[in-house]
């Protein structure tokens, strides 16, 4: 799931009916705004409409605090992901994105935005993404979102932390947004964080849904991340940290998968030092001898364990 919103400049609603249809929801009447978003948002569409997500974000700076009332209301709906109803939620992503850009209800909007991240359908992740895809770009947006994200990573809820986590890892998969990035460190100290909760959360945690998500999500980012960073080879270095400390299967996996994509993209000298890194630290076999034949062979494109 990827989404890039280079939009230098989001325009509001253009429609004279759901302007109107704002205005009587910012005084109580909300049934004809909510008809319209989800007659035209494509909520259970493969591709919701994102634009007019976007559109109804760009109105909400300029709206009062009333406004929060109803982008609670809409973050709460809690539609099947097959339905026209969940593009609300979508909707109250980009809304809350808008009052964050106008400095308004700061706390209040990041908190609801780590809930939509964490959110178990796919079409409130899909516009929750897309809502932090515009943020990053921004001046300063990137480094923001790390500091948050390292907030939600240390919350109590740990589906919640993982899912929230998930989608910034995604977010952070785009080249674009890690050029955005100014503090390089602060990027690599958080993937630096992923990893270790994932590595010390208790054996019931495998189960999860956001922890299968948030792996799913970590090398892409993490190859990016190594592409990127390549100046005095902060990234590559830092990965090859990573290699050397890791001890858990899941984790190790990720890190196989990252060198694997890191091949033809980056110098085969540095991905050759991360897989020599990474065998280094692998658990030696219990019984060497009874090590099957053949079984070196290829190495350079297996995963390694």
């Amino acid at each position: 799931m990827s989404s890039r919103s280079a939009r230098s400049a989001i325009e509001g609603l253009k429609s004279e009916a759901l302007q109107a249809a704002l205005t009587a929801a910012l005084g109580g009447k909300v049934a004809p705004l909510e008809d319209l978003l989800c007659r035209y948002g494509g909520g259970a569409d493969p591709r919701p409409n994102l634009k007019l997500a976007a559109a109804f974000g760009a109105e909400t700076p300029n709206l009062p605090p009333t406004v929060t009332r109803l982008l609670a209301r809409f973050s709460a709906e809690d539609a099947a992901p097959d339905t026209a109803r969940v593009f609300l939620p979508i909707a109250a992503a980009h809304g809350w994105m808008g009052r964050l850009r106008a400095g308004l209800d700061v706390e209040q909007a990041w908190l609801s935005l780590a809930e939509l991240a964490a959110d178990e359908r796919v079409p409130v992740r899909l516009g929750t993404l897309d809502a932090l895809n515009a943020f990053v770009l921004r001046k300063g947006g990137a480094d923001v979102l790390i500091g948050r994200a390292r907030e939600w990573l240390d919350g109590e809820d740990r589906e919640r932390s993982f899912g929230s986590a998930a989608l910034v890892i995604e977010t952070f998969a785009d080249r674009q947004a890690l050029a955005a990035v100014g503090d390089a460190r602060g990027v690599l100290d958080y993937l630096s964080r992923v990893l270790e909760a994932v590595a010390s959360a208790p054996r019931s945690a495998e189960r999860s849904d956001s922890r299968r998500r948030l792996l799913l999500a970590l090398p892409r980012t993490l190859t990016a991340a190594v592409i990127s960073f390549s100046a005095a080879d902060r990234g590559s270095l830092w990965l090859e940290e990573e290699c050397v400390k890791a001890r858990h299967p899941d984790i190790r996996a990720v890190l196989s998968d990252s060198i694997l994509k890191l091949r033809g993209q980056e110098s085969p000298v540095v991905a050759q030092r991360l897989r020599g890194a990474l065998e280094g630290s692998a658990k030696p076999l219990r019984d060497p001898s009874r090590k099957r034949p053949g079984t070196d062979r290829g190495r350079a494109s297996r995963k390694m364990k």
